[in-house]
Formats: C-alpha cells, structure tokens, sequence
C-alpha cells in the first residue's frame, strides 16, 4: 500500500527526508551526504523502535512501532490504534519517540487503554457469548457432523445491543487520532491516548457506498481499478471487503435471466450468483464458504433489490453490501473480517427499519424459522446428505409503499400525530396510441392537441388501510389526468413497467418533475418470482406461484393467481374457476373490470399482485376487499376526442360498470347516499356533473393539499380547514376537498349541517363529540391491523406465512403492541359509541345532520347495539393478561379449546377417583400418604404415584424410581390406568396449549368478522368529525354563509363576493391586517332573492392591472378558494358572498419550468392556458396571470389578446385576468362582457420628468374600477435594492418607450386608436392640392406616418 507522496520543495525531485530540505543549488556532494544519512538513520530503527510517521493529508504524525525489518528496506509498523502497515522509511517522513520519556508522562494514559482495551474484549465476548447461547450464526449443531452454521465468522463484533458505534471516518479526516507534538529534534514526541480502532490508514480515495437505483435495488459501483486485498481479522474500509471482489456482483452483475444491467429488460429483483467464483475468493483471503454463507447467497440472489436483515440469534446481521448500507445510512462499524458485517439486536429493528425504509431501501427481514434442536431432528429424518444449517425464510419485504406498520415495528407516529398519513404504492401501465390511428383522424381541427394520445391503468394501495383502488383511463398529450392522479395521491412509491416496451420517458419525467421523492421502481413484463425456503412442501407449494417465471403485468395470470390464492370467496365449490367464472362474491370494482374488459386495470392489478406478494402481505391486504374504483376528473377534451373508439376498448370512458360502482362510492363519501335527490333546473349535461372538477395543476397553483415553497402541509388550504380529531374524519375532508360539491341541493344540505352545528345547544354537543372523536384514533388502519393479526388475511393457510414460524426474542413487546393496537380500536369505538347519546335530545333540522348522529333503530346511520358488541371482547379479553401472554380463550370461543379444557377435568377427575379407589383398596397407610407428582401441564412424566416402600401395592404397579432409604424409602409408581389417562391427559394438553397460543388471534378473528358494523361506525364518525370540522370554522369571526344560486340555461353564471379575504392569509407580508375586496362578475344582482334574479349584461371577465406586487394574484387565488370552500360546505372568509356553482377551476399562475419532461416556462404557461381554453365552459372559472411573459411583447401580447375573445366570446365563463399589457385594456375598454379593474396604489413624486428622481409607492391592494395608467415596475426594482444607475437607466428607457407607443415620441409617432382620424385627415389633406411644396415637408408627412 501508498501513501501520497510528500510534500516537496521546489526543485526537489524525488528525494526527501524530513531531517533536511535541500534548496534548489544544493550541491551533488551536499545531497550525497544528506542520501547517507538517511541510510544511516534507517538502518539505526530495529524492531521495538517507537517512531512518529508523518501523514501529508492530515497534516499529522501518528506514533507506532516496529514490528519487523525485512531484507528489502521495508519495515512492518504497528500503529498505535491497531492498524498495520507496510513502509520503505527512505520515502517517508518519520522521527525517532523516547519510550522512557512516553511511560513517565503518559503512564496515567497507558492504564486508561488497558482499561479499554479490556473493555472493548468484554463487550466483544458478550455478544460472543449471545450469539453462541442462542444457537445462531455459529452454533454447533452436532458434534460428529460438519459445521452447521458456521457463518460468516463473528468473532470481535464491536457493538452491544443498542449501541451501535459510529463509522469509522475517512482517512483523510481521522476522528480523535493520536496525535504527536513536534518539537526541536532533541525533544521526544508523545501521543494522545489510544482511541476505537480504524479502519487502515490508505491514500487512495474511499469507493462511494452502494446507493438505491431506480428501482431500490442495492447496486454496487464498478470500480475502475482493483479493490485492496482485505486484511484478515481486521476491520478493513469500505471497497476491500470480499464482495467488492467478485465480478459477478460488480462489474459483470447480470440477473437470473442473465441479462446485464445495461439490457432494458435487466430485471433488479435477482442476481446470478458464481459459485464458483465465490468459493474460489473466499480460499484466496482464507475463508471456506460455510452454508450459512451459501444460504445468504441463495436469498440474495432472489431479492438482489433488497437490504438482507439476517438473523442470527438475537440479532440481525448484515453482510457484504448491505454492510455498505449500514455504515453508510445507520452509522455502524464494520466488523473484523474481510466480509463485510454489521448488525444490531431485535429489538432496533423498528428504529433502523424506518431510517432504511424513509431513505428508499426495500428491506428483507430474513428469520430462523427452525430452532437448533429442530435442525438435529431433521438431520435424523435425512436421508442422504444431512443439512447444514436452521433454515431461514424471508418473512417480509418492506419499502415506502408496502409498509403496513404492523406488531414489529414502532407505529407512535400514528400518536404523536394523530391524523398523519401516508402516501401509497401506484402501479402503473401505459399504452400509448399511434398519432396515425384511422380511428383517430375524424377528430376536428382545433381538438387535435387535447385528443387521446395515451391509456393508463392504475393500481392505487393504500398498505396502511388496506384499500386498493382500481382505475382505467385516457389521457391528452399533457398528461392531464396522470398529473392530477400523482397530485391527488402524493404517492410514497410508483411502480412502472420495464422492457423494451415498458413505461415511455414522458411517463417517467412526469413521476419524477410531479413526485420527487417518490420511489420508483419497474416490473418487467417477465420477471422471476422468489421460490419459499420452507421445509414444508406443502408450504412451499403455497407460497410459490405456479410457475416461477412469472408475466406480471398479464391480466389472465392475475386473476387464475387470485382464485388459486382464494383472497376472496369462492362462488362455486363444485367447479374449478374459469377467468371470467368464479367471481360473483368478488369486490364488486374488480368484477365489473372483469366482466367490462378493464384490462390496463387489470394488468396494473397483476403487477400490484406480483408485489404484494414479493412482500408477503398480500393476503392481508387483498382479503381485506377494500376494492374501490378511480375515476379521474375530465379533462376537457371534446366530446368527440371523448368519444372515439380504438380496437381496444373505449379510450377515455371508462367502463360502464366501473363508472357506476364509482357513482355510488362518489355518493357515498359526499354523504348523498344519506338523502334523497332534487332535480335540478339546469341544462342535461350539467346536470351529469356531480363534482368540480380540480386538476393537478390547480391543486398545486392554490396549494391545495401542499404549500408550494416547502411541499409540506402547512399553509395549504387544507391545514386550514382542518379541525378534525380523527385520521378517518380527516382523509374524508381531503376527499371533500379534492372534489367539491357541484350541484345546488347537496352543497345546500351540508351547508345546512355546518350552520346548524356552528351555534346553539348543537354546538356545545358537537364540541363533547369533538372530545369523545379525538379518543376513537385511527379506526381504519387499526381494523387492518386486527384483520391481520387474526389470520384473515391469510385464510386457511395462514400457519403457511413465514411468519408464523419464525422465532422471536422479543414477543412480550410484540405481543403488547398486538394488544396495544387491539386496546386502541376497542376503546376507540367505545368512544364512539357514545356520541348518538349526546345528540339524542336533541332538536335537529338538518337531514343529514339526523342520519349521522341517530342510530339505525332511530332511521340514522350509526349502528345501534354497538356498545353490546364491544361488551362481549372487554368481559372475555384481559388486556393486562395478553399482553404479557397469559391469555386464555373465554368458553364459546373456540370448540376445541373447550372440549379439551373439559377433557383435562375430566381425566384429572378419574385420577382422583383412581386415587380413591386405590387408597381404599390398600388401606389407611396408602390413604395417608398416596401423593401425585408432577400435576402441572408443563411437567413431564406427569401424575407419578408416589407411595412408601412399606405399603403393599398390588403387581400392576410398576416401579419407576425411588429417593430415600431404610424407612424413608419412597417408591414411585406408575399403573396402566394411569398411563392411559396420561396419555389422553397429554393431548387434550396439546390442544389446549395450541389454542391457548391462538387465542389472542381468536378474539381478533371473532372481533374481524364484525368488520362491517366497526366500518359503519368509522363512516359516521368520520362524517361528523369532517361536517364538525367546517363548522369549527364557521364559528370563527369573518366568516360568512354563501348563498348558492341555480344557473338554469337561461340565465348566466356569476358571483358576489363582498369583503373577501384569502382563506390562509390572516396578515399581509409587513404584518399589517389583509385588506379585503369585493368581487362582482357575472349575472349577480344586488337581490339575492331568485325571483329578481335575471339574465343581465354584466361582465363575466374582469381584465385585472396594477402594480407588481399590488396583490393581484392574491385576488384570483382567493376568488378560487372562497369558491372552492363554498362548494365544499363550508363557511367563506367574507361578509358576503352569492355564487352559482362552478364545474371546473383552471389556473395559469406563476412561472416555472419541467425541466424533467424537457418542457419550458412558456411551454408550461401555454400548456395551462390550452386547458382552459379548450375545456372550459360557460359554469367554470379561469383565473390567468400574466400570460405571455414568457416570450416577446408582441407575441405575448397576441397569444393574450386571443385568448381573451376565445374566453368572452366563446366559452362565456366566468374569468379573471391579470395581465401587464396596457394594450390589451385598451381594445377591451368598450366591451359590455368585459370589466376593467385595477389593484390601486399612491405613487408620490413620479410626475417628475427627472429621471434621477426617486419616487415611492405604497400598495392599498384594494381593487379599483378602470385599468392602471402603469405596471410600476421601475419603483419595484428600487423596492429590491437594484443598483441606482441600472433604475435611472431603466426609467429613462421605460418612459422613451412609453412615449413612444403613446405616440408622443419626438423620434417616432405611433398611429393609435385615439390619433388615427386625425392622422388620416392630414394625409388626406396633404394630397388635396398642392398642399406639399418641398421636400422637407414631405419628409415632415413621413415621418409623422412611422
């Protein structure tokens, strides 16, 4: 090994010692006398010597010793923190310690790392000792066989249970080394005290750590050059190890099919391990590989896209490049060895379980399903060739999209947060539809940009609720509806399609530029399916698909895989299923995807299902039948881009089954099923509509869910409406807000229930309601959580899970956070279960308000009796027993529990009538002292007769043993009477005991098959907890109830906002109070009564100028939200407000760039306003600012100009348009449709002709009629600190130019429409006659033209 070369001085070539620095005229005999000494010094050093070696990049000498000198020059030297290393002294820099002048100033320092160093043994043999108590990683299984599980050779590990040391640091930046003082050349030099070993000093650079690719598998980098070879017994740094040897693993890695990671089709999921190879490394640095070895190897190969948590013991090891991961994202040190080992005990497996997981890692949690005595009995049973080692099974997979949160891991989040959540796994499949298609061309001219271009299908899962969502649909050349799917969901994981053929880059720059922290990942269209480790065949024949190359994304393997999984129930026992057969008690979602041909839904389905069960947490969550439909919002395609056909299936409707279980659910979650329906008075087609509709894009330009400058939950609209107590009460707000109410009647109806809540007597019983909702927690995931934990989600094979086999260490924590969770839910519904009887003397007006809070012997929707059903689990479910695993079955719940507890007193009843009989029958002697032993269940030889030697016992009685002696003998006798009802008594024990095991997961199956009447509960509470949310903010002062309006055909569409604020901004920038402003467009009169409501002229488009940052974006972004909210329900942040609903709200706002889907700023704002311009209708609001300043005045002016004849003349919608362009104001000033407003502001001393005169400008941010003379930015760019001379500049410019288009310019006129007649009178005039009489007038004429 090298180290960097010295530091020279100038001329100094390749000779130097630290002793003497030659300048640049030394002479040939000076450097010949500094070359001796040199020698001469070396050959002084003899093993023993203590030297300080200088080391260039740390800028330090560290002191050691020498072990050895060898016949080349080179010495063996032995730092002092336990690094060895091999060194020429001529090339180095070094000086000779005093060892005497050490011992008498560090002797304190010297016993301090013998106290150390002993410390670090005794830490290193206490895991020692675990490990080998525990039959793991190194046990000995048989001592005339082979090593069984002899491992990868934990010997020295450096940490303890909890206590994970740091990493060790780079050799450039040494963390607390010893250091040695230099002094004068007679001075000796002393080092600090011994520290944590090291890894070996080396020059070369450290090898970066494997890191996540795209689809989360652990890739280890080629390196350029030959890894060091690693040290035996050492710990060695990172890119020496063993696995960064072996080609097949690095540089020629290829997966099971054997196709390199450059192939399109190189699947992450498997790796194709060399044997061969691997062996022959492992001879090379001195190490055999062990079968335990070769088990790690065989599972990694199968989940190459995964961290291995091993375990071994009571510990979880992690080896070769997960042992990369560990020191690199957990801080852990790496273990002696040249395999790289790290690890940590069972019981942080929760804490480093979630720092792997949040930083994108998928992990694989490999347990011991067989102990060590149970690996001794296999091998009797083996026939041939004996096993090796206890067998291990991979019991989960765990990434950000699959994490359910279950027993194992720590879920305080859910507490300390009461109401977070978290984003699911989408899967995806794309299509995309040739340009050419003869189906496509009958589409019109102006729709050619927004026609199907692209079929989506899509798998939506929620891990943590176990509700799946199912959804098929077209898509415009934008990606509209993806956009706002991705928007909507925030998705923690998105799964594509791989292959040639696989998801198209447009697909994959929107999840990235729309999600980016989103995981992303890629099923090929073949992939290989893990096959189980179980001893079982049968087992394994279960967990196994049937073939183990898989097609994933087929929709007809999917659904033969769910039949033969049984998920769900079986409509016919008789007959074997066909694809289309066997589903009539199916979800109703994925039948009519069936039954309607879904197939992009059905192929994301495949896929989703090739996942979950990667995982192994399919079973429970598909079991749960939480199957829903997605519909996303319209796009505002045509109708005829809606309508067109392909030779697949419908391009952008969804099926119709699919669209009508959608319907109901919609109805559902809006509280619509609770009602009657109303007709309405408008047109056919909007009377269809049942929600506004909100896109991506204007989900993020209102930060709807999310603030734009952080992405977090703060600030939004959301966060601000959000009064809930419950998870559930607030995902059913987010739903409400995601697509607010569109029809007159049902907004009325919630409207009236928030009224009601807000005030009064109902009030003060929502806000006890509030108290009791805080208590009920997260009832969805915690009735997940219970299915599971009871086996429903795995049925009949639920003794099949891996991890019903797997051996833990730590059950009395599992077990109290299985009863925690249990504890939750039956408390919880407990909790809500007492909120009818606050409301039950109550007087209620509100329909929907009635439904919610009556129960359904009172025509509510709240089950009755539910405080009966919970009765029954808190009389027969002893928290405190289960918890520390003592409980058992209460009579009735399992038969076989009861008829063997029965069978147990029974069979101990004849023993005691045995007992009678015999004492009778031999006497007072045998009555006085006949005595069982062994009476406990848990004992062995049970029910000994333990009788003195002198009394007489008939032959039947045979000895077993005897204690004492003379007349103290005590014989032990055991009679064939006895033995039968032993017998008989073992296994009636041997059932009570596996139902006494299962008992725990008998109350949650019998609390499970109730699920329907704890999920009505959760529907009620959180309908109230939302509805008591918006009436929490209708309480609060400003807000005010809207006035909703019908719009029938013959009349137009408007809004009154009077005194308006914006919903999540209470103060203005410099800590002032928000200015409010009205707002008028539209048929609004100043009645609110229908009947003198009538069609009028009143301008739909407000044309809004203004200075910059005179709050005109604030003005649109809050006519948006106070429509938004009044649509939801809610309360409205003003004094008045009178509206017609809206359909659909565009947005074109801000400037920003997708740098990720190749598309700029102004193709970004154009692509907004094509939206708005080809979707919107006479019931939708456009909001636009600014359009055009991505490109020239001119063009901008022009794209701006049409867009606005496009809004008034042809959609006719309500609008509001920012815009810079005086211009614009100009040719829309005389235009009944159009209003003219401005946000006002003083500007003082601007009438100066001066250039160098400051002006300054205060913003009013109140909303005047008429357009703003200017845009002010020159007083703008003083409020931004620009440099004075670029301002004079700019306003010398600013004002030329101005004068210019004003045609007031001493160089140039500009014909206008206000100096037009006259300059066509003077032309005339001049060729009238002889009006012109020379050149220069004719020139004057001219130049007056241009």
């Amino acid at each position: 090994m090298s180290k960097p070369a010295p530091p020279k001085a100038t001329g100094q070539k390749n000779l130097f010692s630290f002793f003497s620095k030659k300048s640049k005229d030394e002479s040939a005999a000076r450097i010949k006398a500094k070359k001796d000494q040199i020698e001469k010094d070396v050959a002084a050093v003899t093993p023993n010597t203590r030297l300080a070696i200088y080391w260039p990049a740390d800028k330090e000498f560290y002191p050691c010793v020498v072990k050895e000198r060898f016949s080349d020059g080179r010495f063996s030297l032995l730092y002092d923190d336990g690094d060895k290393e091999m060194v020429d002294l001529r090339d180095e820099v070094w000086k000779r310690i005093d060892e005497r002048k050490d011992r008498d100033d560090d002797g304190d320092n010297h016993e301090k790392e013998d106290t150390e160093s002993g410390a670090d043994e005794k830490h290193a043999s206490k895991r020692r000792r675990i490990l080998e108590s525990d039959e793991s990683f190194a046990m000995d299984d048989d001592a005339d066989d082979d090593d069984d599980d002899d491992s990868f050779k934990i010997d020295n590990v450096e940490d303890d249970d909890d206590d994970v040391d740091e990493p060790p640091p780079p050799r450039a930046k040494p963390v607390a080394k010893p250091t040695v003082t230099v002094v004068s050349s007679k001075k000796r030099l002393s080092p600090t005290p011994r520290v944590s070993p090291t890894p070996r000093k080396s020059s070369r650079p450290t090898p970066p750590k494997p890191i996540p690719f795209a689809a989360g598998a652990i890739t280890p980098p080629a390196s350029p050059t030959a890894p060091d070879t690693p040290i035996p017994n050492e710990v060695n740094p990172p890119g020496t190890h063993l696995h960064n040897h072996l080609k097949f693993f690095t540089t020629h890695r290829v997966d099971a099919h054997n196709r390199p990671s450059s192939h399109p089709s190189h699947s992450p999921f498997t790796l194709s391990v060399d044997t061969t190879e691997l062996e022959a490394r492992c001879r090379q640095f001195g190490n055999n590989l062990t079968p335990a070895q070769k088990q790690w190897w065989e599972i990694k190969a199968s989940h190459a896209d995964c961290v291995l948590l091993f375990k071994t013991g009571k510990f979880y090891e992690m080896f070769h490049d997960d042992a990369d991961v560990a020191a690199k994202e957990l801080g852990m040190a790496y273990m002696k060895g040249v395999v790289a080992h790290a690890g940590f005990p069972e019981a942080a497996y929760d804490k480093f379980l979630g720092m792997l997981v949040e930083r994108g890692y998928r992990v694989a949690r490999v347990e011991q399903t067989e102990s060590p005595e149970g690996l001794k009995e296999r091998k009797k049973e083996t026939r041939g060739k004996k096993p090796q080692v206890v067998a291990r099974e991979v019991c989960g997979v765990v990434s950000r999209g699959t994490r359910t949160y279950c027993y194992l891991e720590d879920a305080s989040c859910f507490e300390n947060d009461n109401k977070m959540t978290t984003g699911p796994l989408i899967v995806i499949k794309e299509i995309l539809l040739e340009e050419n298609d003869s189906n496509t061309m009958d589409v019109d001219e102006e729709d050619s940009g927004t026609h199907a271009v692209c079929e989506y299908g899509v798998t939506i899962v929620d891990a943590v609720t176990a509700a799946v969502s199912l959804g098929q649909f077209a898509d415009d050349v934008l990606r509209s509806r993806m956009q706002t799917l991705l928007a909507s969901f925030a998705p923690l994981e998105v799964i594509l399609e791989g292959g040639e053929n696989g998801a198209s880059k447009t697909l994959q720059s929107l999840i990235k530029s729309a999600c980016p922290t989103a995981l992303v990942g890629r099923i090929n269209p073949k992939e290989r399916f893990p096959q189980s480790t179980a001893i079982d065949p049968e087992v394994r024949r279960t967990l196994n698909r049937t073939n183990q190359d898989v097609q994933p994304w087929n929709p007809d393997e999917a659904i033969q895989e769910v039949h033969r999984k049984g998920y769900y129930p079986r409509s016919s026992r008789k007959n074997e299923p066909l694809n289309g057969d066997g589903i009539a008690r199916w979800p109703d979602v994925l039948r009519a995807c069936i039954e309607g041909e879904a197939s992009l839904a059905l192929s994301s389905f495949g896929a989703a299902l090739f996942y979950l069960q990667r995982s192994l947490i399919d079973a429970d969550i598909l079991s749960m039948g939480i199957v829903k439909a997605y519909i996303p919002p319209s796009t505002g395609c045509s109708a005829s881009a809606r309508t067109i056909t392909g030779t697949n299936a419908e391009l952008s409707e969804t099926p119709d089954q699919l669209q009508e279980i959608y319907n109901r659910e919609a109805g559902r979650i809006r509280g619509v099923d609770l009602m009657d329906t109303y007709d309405s008075s408008s047109t056919a087609e909007e009377a269809s509509i049942d929600c506004m509709v909100l896109d991506g894009t204007t989900l993020n330009n209102l930060e709807i869910l999310h603030n734009m400058s952080s992405g977090s939950h703060q600030g939004s609209l959301l966060s601000k409406i959000d009064f809930t107590r419950s998870p559930h009460g607030c995902r059913l707000l987010r739903a409400w807000l995601l697509r607010p109410l569109f029809r007159k009647a049902e907004i009325d109806r919630r409207a009236d229930a928030v009224a009601e809540l807000s005030t009064g007597s109902l009030a003060m019983a929502m806000s006890d309601a509030r108290s009791l909702l805080k208590k009920t927690g997260d009832i969805e995931r915690l009735l997940s959580r219970v299915h599971s934990m009871g086996g429903g989600g795995r049925g009949e094979g639920s003794a099949h899970h891996p991890d019903e086999r797997a051996i833990y260490y730590d059950n009395e924590k599992h077990n109290k956070r299985k009863v925690g969770d249990f504890s939750k839910l039956v408390h919880g519904l407990k909790a809500a279960a007492g909120i009818p009887e606050l409301f039950e003397n109550m007087t209620i007006q509100s329909p929907l308000l009635m439904k919610i809070v009556r129960t359904t012997d009172d025509g509510g929707c709240f089950p009755s009796g539910l405080n009966e059903k919970l009765d029954w689990f808190f009389e027969n479910f002893d928290l405190k027993k289960a918890a520390k695993g003592q409980f058992e079955p209460a009579p009735g719940m399992s038969e076989d529990y009861d008829h063997a507890c029965e069978t147990i007193e029974n069979i101990q009843r004849e023993l005691e009538a045995f007992k009678h009989e015999m004492c009778n029958f031999l006497g007072h002697g045998a009555r006085s002292s006949w005595k069982y032993i062994n009476t406990k269940e848990d004992a062995k030889e049970k029910y000994v007769i333990e009788l003195p030697s002198s009394v007489p016992v008939p032959n039947e009685f045979e000895v077993k043993g005897k204690r004492g002696k003379g007349q103290n003998q005590v014989n032990k006798y055991r009679t064939p009477v006895v033995e039968r009802l032993v017998e008989e008594l073992e296994r009636a024990i041997d059932i009570k005991n596996e139902g006494k095991s299962m008992g725990m997961k008998l109350v949650f199956a019998k609390f499970d098959s109730q699920r329907d009447v704890w999920m009505a509960a959760n529907h009620a509470t959180a309908m109230l907890d939302a509805i008591g949310s918006l009436a929490e903010l209708a309480s609060q002062p400003g807000y005010c109830r809207p006035y909703i309006l019908e719009c029938p055909s013959n009349s137009k569409p408007g809004m009154k906002i009077i005194k308006g604020r914006h919903p999540c901004v209470d103060v203005t920038h410099s800590g002032g109070t928000f200015i409010p402003n009205d707002l008028i467009l539209g048929g609004i009169s100043s009645s609110t009564d229908d009947e003198d409501l009538e069609a009028n002229n009143d301008a739909s488009v407000l044309l809004l100028s203004g200075p910059n940052m005179g709050g005109k974006s604030t003005l649109l972004r809050q006519t948006c939200l106070i429509t938004i909210l009044a649509q939801v329900g809610s309360f409205v942040p003003a004094e008045e407000c009178t509206l017609t609903p809206v359909d659909r709200i565009f947005t074109r706002l801000g400037a920003s760039d997708r740098i990720l889907c190749g598309q700029s700023t102004f193709f970004v704002e154009l692509a907004e306003t094509a939206a708005a311009v080809r979707g919107a209708t006479r019931r939708s609001l456009v909001i636009m600012d600014e359009l055009g300043r991505g490109t020239s005045t001119f063009d901008g002016t022009a794209i701006a100009s049409a867009t606005v004849k496009h809004l008034v003349e042809r959609s006719k919608c309500l609008t509001l348009f920012a815009t810079h362009y005086h211009s614009l104001l100009e040719d829309w000033k005389h235009d009944q449709s159009v209003r003219l407003g401005h946000m006002e502001c003083i500007v003082e001393d601007d009438s100066s002709d001066d250039a160098n005169e400051k002006s300054n400008i205060t913003f009013l941010y109140t909303l005047g009629e008429g357009p703003c003379p200017k845009s002010f930015g020159v007083n703008v760019a003083r409020l931004a600190c620009l440099p004075e001379d670029v301002i004079r500049r700019a306003k010398n410019v600013s004002a030329e130019f101005e004068a210019e288009m004003n045609g007031e310019s001493k160089r140039h006129k500009k014909i206008i429409p206000s100096t037009a007649k006259s300059i066509v009178r003077d032309v005339m005039n001049s060729f009238s006659g002889d009006c012109i009489t020379s050149l220069d007038e004719f020139k004057d004429l001219w130049r007056s033209l241009q």
